[in-house]
C-alpha cells in the first residue's frame, strides 16, 4: 500500500500535463496514502512502546541485581572473623609476654575469661608483651559499623581488625594497663602516643573511658580530652553534640562533641577536603589528613621493662 502511494504521488508530480485528467486518482492516493502513512505511524508508535517497556523491566532487572550484590558485599563486610577458642590448653599463653614471636596466639588471663581468647601479640614494640586491639593500614576493611559489631568484634587478626570492646573491658578492668597509638601518615612520618593507664567501663556504661592517664610521645595527646565520653556508633548516640558525631564524622569513637582523634573514621588516603571524617589523629597531622596506618595495643603495666 506505501509503495503505491509512492508511485502515485510521483506519477503526478511527473506530468503536470495529466493533472486535471486524474485529479479523481490524486484524492484518492491522498486518502489511501494518508491511511498507510497512519498505519506506519501507529506501528512506529507501537514499537516505541514496546522497547520503553523493555528497557524499563531491562532497568529493573538491572537495579535488582545491583541490589543483591550489594547488599551480598554488605553481608561480606559485616561479617565478623575473629576466631574463637578451638585448641587445647597447650597452645595457650597466660599473656602475650610469653608467645615467642609476633603473632596470633590464644592467651587466657587470669580474670575474668573463663575460656582462653585469640589475639594478635606484638613482641616488637618496646620489649613486647603488647595485645593489638585495633590495627588499619590499608582500608581492606569497613569500620562503619553498628553498636553490636564493635561490641564483639570484627576483621581479620592477620589483616584490618576490632578487637571488641567487651574484650578490651575484661582485659583492662582485670588489672592495670598501659595504651600506645602507634600512627603514620601518608607521607612515611611515623610516630605514636603513650598512656600509662587505660581503662574502659562496661556496656551498662556504654564502654565509658574511665581511665586514659599518663600521656607522652611526639604524635601529642589527642585522646586524653575525652576520659569520661561513652563509646557512639552509627546507631548509638552517647556523645554530648546536639547531632551524632558516629554518623556525622562516619566512625565510631570515645565521642565528646565531638573529637580530637577518630582512629576509626573513614579510610581516605591522606589529603582529603572532608573536615575531620579520616583516620585522624588532630596532634599529629590535624583534620584534612587521613592517616596510612594507625595500631593501638594494650598490656599489663606490669610488664613495662
Amino acid at each position: 500500500m506505501f509503495k503505491t502511494c509512492l508511485g502515485i504521488v510521483l506519477l503526478i508530480s511527473c506530468d503536470g500535463l495529466l493533472a486535471q485528467n486524474v485529479s479523481n486518482s490524486f484524492n484518492w492516493g491522498v486518502e489511501h496514502c494518508g491511511y498507510a502513512l497512519g498505519l506506519v505511524m501507529n506501528e512506529l508508535n507501537l514499537l516505541g512502546h514496546l522497547i520503553i517497556e523493555k528497557d524499563v523491566q531491562l532497568q529493573s532487572k538491572l537495579y535488582d541485581l545491583s541490589s543483591k550484590i550489594d547488599s551480598l558485599m554488605q553481608q561480606k563486610c559485616n561479617t565478623t572473623t575473629l576466631p574463637v577458642f578451638n585448641g587445647t590448653k597447650d597452645d595457650v599463653y597466660s599473656s602475650c609476654k610469653e608467645t615467642p614471636t609476633t603473632g596470633v596466639y590464644m592467651i587466657q588471663p587470669e580474670k575474668p575469661f573463663k575460656e582462653p581468647i585469640t589475639v594478635l601479640c606484638d613482641q616488637e614494640y618496646e620489649s613486647g608483651g603488647w595485645i593489638v586491639i585495633q590495627h588499619r593500614f590499608d582500608g581492606s576493611t569497613n569500620f562503619y559499623r553498628n553498636w553490636k559489631e564493635y561490641k564483639n568484634g570484627f576483621g581479620n587478626l592477620d589483616g584490618e581488625f576490632w578487637l571488641g570492646l567487651d574484650r578490651i573491658y575484661q582485659l583492662t578492668v582485670s588489672q592495670p594497663h598501659e595504651l600506645v597509638v602507634l600512627l603514620e601518615d601518608f607521607d612515611g612520618n611515623k610516630t605514636f602516643a603513650r598512656y600509662d593507664q587505660f581503662e574502659i567501663a562496661d556496656e551498662n556504661q556504654m564502654y565509658m573511658l574511665s581511665k586514659i592517664e599518663g600521656f607522652s610521645g611526639p604524635a601529642g595527646d589527642s585522646l586524653g580530652n575525652v576520659k569520661g565520653m561513652k563509646f557512639s556508633t552509627q546507631d548509638s548516640d552517647n556523645d554530648t553534640w546536639k547531632d551524632s558525631c558516629a554518623v556525622t564524622y562516619t566512625g565510631a569513637w570515645w565521642y565528646s562533641a565531638c573529637h580530637a582523634s577518630n582512629l576509626n573514621g573513614q579510610y581516605l588516603r591522606g589529603e582529603t577536603t572532608e573536615y575531620a571524617t579520616g583516620m585522624v589523629w588532630k596532634t599529629f597531622r590535624g583534620y584534612y589528613h587521613s592517616l596510612k596506618m594507625a595500631k593501638m595495643m594494650i598490656r599489663p603495666k606490669w610488664l613495662r621493662a
